[in-house]
């Protein structure tokens, strides 16, 4: 049974060593290289400044030919046929103001883009940091069961020498297995955080990530919560995409306003007629040529005031939605500052409770190496020593956690 324990530790050793570690900045740029949802995003917003061009340009002239079934006559001759074109204008500074709004609406698609690699930024980060706290938490364990393995060896000393029981040995050969099997569940855990990772640099799920082993310290947070807000109002890309909205709505405003105008127009008509036989007049037979200049007046004003009704209030919702949305990031910071004061607090008592029980160990091993003694409070405080020495872990990746949350709302 040893030795199958000693051949998984040292799978996972070779494992560590044979795997380059992979570093949080190298994940995440290539993710914004290959993630597929970020692409698609990036698509959308190029796809949506091919717009412009669409809005911006003149409507199609109107081309028209026919020929009379009935040919009037004219006194210079029948017409035979006919062909008429046409061209509109829409008022001065229509087409600009249609690409405007347009290419606006572009701009809050792109802040999309932005707020999705947050997400990424999150993502990876998190499962990272939480790949980091299972490979630390092995080899606690690990530590832990040659701790074990040494108190074994002394219950089987005390044995042979007739001054402990049998029962001794077994308890501890039951934790050391207890704890081969935490190490076997860490490892299956990794396997989700892998695939995390894996698909938000659009890696294969399978692909092997290693962490950066250097030891974490506790986070340290900043925390200026008007200050955040600022930066939220400011440059948060939700808030920005609201207020390009906005904006798209003034400019749809300016363009209703010039919609309303009159718009010109210019044509020309030709006709063809054929010579009179009966007599000769002068000009026998001239074509007629009708130069011509429209205008398309916009009496109907209903739509053009809906139109400005429907601008205002979409503006008054996208204000109440960035502050509710203001509010509601503020609210779930202040949420993380409590998530990472708790880590904190957890730090500090672990790290007191693993001094205090060092020194109580070395005592109780003492006393059970010499007489056999206090076994079971021996070994239920090596359990709460490698409890203690998880949370310190734990707490410390929390830290992170938490900060990594804030980041998500305020670091752009």
């Amino acid at each position: 049974m040893k030795i199958k324990y000693i051949i998984i530790a040292a799978l996972l050793s070779i494992s560590t060593f044979n795997v380059k570690a992979q570093t949080l900045d190298s994940l995440l740029k290539k993710a914004y290289d290959n993630n597929p949802a970020l692409k698609a995003l990036q698509l959308e917003y190029e796809a949506a400044l091919q717009k412009g061009p669409q809005v911006s340009q003149l409507p199609d002239p109107t081309v028209g030919a026919g020929v009379p079934v009935l040919r009037p006559e004219t006194r210079l001759g029948g017409q035979v046929f006919s062909i008429s074109a046409s061209q509109m204008f829409p008022w001065f500074g229509t087409l600009k103001a249609k690409e405007d709004v347009v290419l606006t609406m572009a701009k809050s698609k792109y802040e999309r883009v932005a707020a999705e690699r947050l997400n990424i930024d999150y993502q990876i980060k998190t499962a990272y940091f939480n790949l980091y706290l299972l490979n630390e938490q092995q080899k606690i364990i690990q530590k832990n069961i040659r701790i074990f393995e040494t108190i074994e060896n002394v219950a089987l000393a005390k044995v042979e020498s007739g001054k402990s029981i049998a029962s001794d040995v077994l308890t501890v050969r039951i934790k050391i297995e207890e704890l081969n099997k935490q190490i076997q569940i860490l490892e299956e855990q990794k396997q989700g955080f892998t695939a995390t990772i894996n698909e938000a640099i659009n890696n294969p799920s399978n692909s092997a990530i290693q962490v950066d082993t250097t030891e974490l310290t506790l986070a340290e947070l900043e925390y200026n919560i008007d200050q955040y807000r600022l930066q939220i109002q400011a440059n948060h890309p939700l808030i920005k995409q609201l207020d390009w909205s906005i904006e798209a709505s003034e400019k749809a405003l300016a363009l209703n306003a010039l919609d309303g105008k009159p718009a010109f127009g210019v044509g020309l008509d030709y006709s063809l007629v054929n010579s009179r036989t009966d007599a000769i007049p002068l000009n026998n037979g001239r074509d007629i040529l009708i130069p011509k200049v429209m205008v398309s007046i916009p009496i109907y004003r209903k739509k053009y005031t809906a139109k400005k009704q429907e601008e205002e209030l979409k503006q008054q919702a996208f204000e109440l939605q960035k502050e509710s949305l203001t509010n509601r990031m503020i609210s779930n910071i202040q949420g993380y500052k409590s998530e990472y004061e708790s880590a904190k607090l957890m730090y500090e008592l672990a790290n007191k409770q693993i001094e205090i029980s060092n020194s109580a160990y070395a005592i109780l091993l003492a006393d059970y190496s010499s007489k056999g003694k206090r076994f079971d409070e021996l070994m239920k405080l090596q359990s709460d020593i490698n409890r203690y020495e998880i949370e310190i872990v734990k707490s410390t990746v929390q830290s992170h956690l938490a900060i990594f949350k804030i980041d998500r709302l305020t670091d752009f």
